[in-house]
This record gives C-alpha cells, structure tokens and sequence, in this order.
C-alpha cells in the first residue's frame, strides 16, 4: 500500500498507473483497484514477464518507468526520472535507490548511489521505443537457463534487467543516472545464515560476465574481481592451501588478508563472520566461472 500512496502523492502524475499482479493471493489487487490503479494479473511469470505485461500494455506511454512493490517513491522522484529524456539520445535513465530504514548487520536492502552498470529495475524508466526495438525483458533468464549456464542459485531469476539494458545500450542508446529521482527500499531483516546465502548468489555475476563482456569495465574491484578486496581473499585462500606443505609461502600470503580483517574488525565475531563470508563467496565465484567459462574472482 506504501508503494501506491507514494505514486498517488507525485509532483508529475503519470498519464497511467498500472499494477501488474503476478499470482498475489493478499488482497493486493482489490487495494490497488479500490485506489483506482489499472490492475493486470499474470500467472506466475515472475519479475521478467510481469514488466513485459506491464510495458506492453501502455500503448500510448512515451516512457515507461518501472518501480517494485517493496519501495516508496519520493514525491519528486517522477518529475526528476523523466528530466533526461529531453536528450533525444538518452533510452534509459535510472533513480537513486536508498534503503527505507537503518540496516543492521545481516539485513537486506538495495542501493544504488550512481550507475554501475546493472540497471536494476526498481528504479528505472524506458523510451517505449526502446523497449520495442529490443524486444523488452528476456523471460528466458529464469532460473533453469541460469542454472545450466553456470549460475550459483536457481532459486530467483537473475540479471534480467542489466541484459535489457545492455542491449538497449548496444542499439546506440544512452543510459543516464538521475539522482534526485530517490526510491526507498524496503529493509527486510535478516540472519547470518541470510547473509552467507546471498554470499552464495554472487556465483551469478560470473556467467553475467560471460554474458555482458561490457560489465567488466564497471566491477569496484578491477575487471576480474567483484570485490574490492577480491586479491586479498584469493591469496589468502592460495596461502591456505600452499601452508600444507609450505608454512612460510603459505603465511606471507596470508598476512595482506590478515591485517586488512584485524584493521576492519577489531571484535572476534564479526571477523569470523567476514572470513566465513568471503569464504563462500569466494567459493561461489570459483565454482560458477569454472561452469561458466568466465572469470570471476
């Protein structure tokens, strides 16, 4: 209901305001036509095919502008994400996402400060003519390809907004970052274990990569690492593995990843947490690129 209030109060109304249904059972699709939305049902075609319904059925939208159910939209975020499209060049423009509360540690959020490249589509508006020339989401980045494709997690589809983007880009459109166009998040609480499984999903950026050669350019931690402190978790796994048989070799790789955690951490628990966390997601990546033919450190 947050979501549609926050459309409701926008200082440019859009000319339609559709929500697209994909299976909800609580009440969702009363409320938003009792708010005089236009509601349209999909049968479980999950985040893909529920914004292709959405975007095909505003026939006579200029620019498509896509937000999740789980965010709130600033007043001003309408008026602000539509601005760059007076740049006949620009195909798609994305907003500043922030989380809609304090984040504890394991809680999950998205934020989106400036382009990085993924084009999360949260928050994001497209030239419909763009959407048509490429031919929308691809509904085919669902779980099963993804899986087979060398992908970490089959549980939820995948960078199926960064490859419509992508391919918009490479139709000769520019993609352009509005920050005064601010969506808030919706902070879902979380456990460790919350956090070691959404470590585990990073394995995905590695057939992405493979994918979308282009995203290499955009990783914080240089083109074969996702992060930032990426060569640090790997020699210190290579140190790990070369101590057997080398104490001394295996102890001076280990000691770069050994003072940045005691810098970063100075409490037991959390650096075990850390350690634990990059082990996973190390793993992950490892065995993802390895699957996937793309390196992903």
């Amino acid at each position: 209901m947050k979501t549609l209030e926050s459309l409701r109060g926008q200082q440019t109304q859009p000319d339609d305001c559709t929500v697209v249904s994909d299976g909800s059972t609580d009440g969702t699709d009363e409320m938003a036509k009792d708010a005089g939305f236009t509601v349209l049902r999909t049968d479980r075609r999950q985040a893909a095919g529920a914004r292709n319904r959405g975007w095909c059925a505003a026939q006579h939208a200029d620019v498509v502008a896509f937000i999740d159910d789980d965010c709130q939209a600033d007043a001003g975020w309408l008026t602000a994400l539509l601005a760059p499209f007076a740049d006949p060049t620009v195909g798609l423009v994305q907003g500043r996402t922030e989380p809609a509360g304090p984040m504890g540690p394991f809680d999950r959020s998205i934020s989106v400060a400036g382009e990085t490249g993924l084009y999360e589509s949260c928050n994001i508006a497209y030239r419909r003519s763009v959407l048509e020339q490429v031919g929308g989401f691809d509904e085919s980045f669902g779980t099963d390809r993804w899986s087979r494709r060398g992908g970490a997690s089959a549980a939820r589809p995948f960078g199926e907004d960064t490859d419509l983007a992508w391919r918009a880009r490479r139709a000769g459109w520019r993609a352009a970052f509005a920050p005064d166009a601010v969506v808030r998040h919706h902070v879902f609480p979380g456990t460790f274990a919350d956090r070691l499984r959404e470590s585990w999903r990073h394995g995905n950026f590695a057939p992405l990569m493979r994918h979308i050669p282009e995203l290499r350019d955009c990783l914080p931690g240089s083109r074969w690492f996702l992060r930032r402190h990426g060569p640090l978790v790997d020699l210190a796994l290579a140190g790990a593995v070369v101590a057997v048989r080398r104490p001394r070799i295996g102890a001076a790789l280990l000691a770069p990843y050994t003072v940045w955690l005691i810098r970063r951490h100075r409490r037991p628990a959390p650096l075990v947490r850390q350690v634990a966390t990059d082990v996973v997601t190390s793993v992950s990546l490892l065995t993802s690129s390895a699957r996937s033919r793309s390196m992903l450190l």
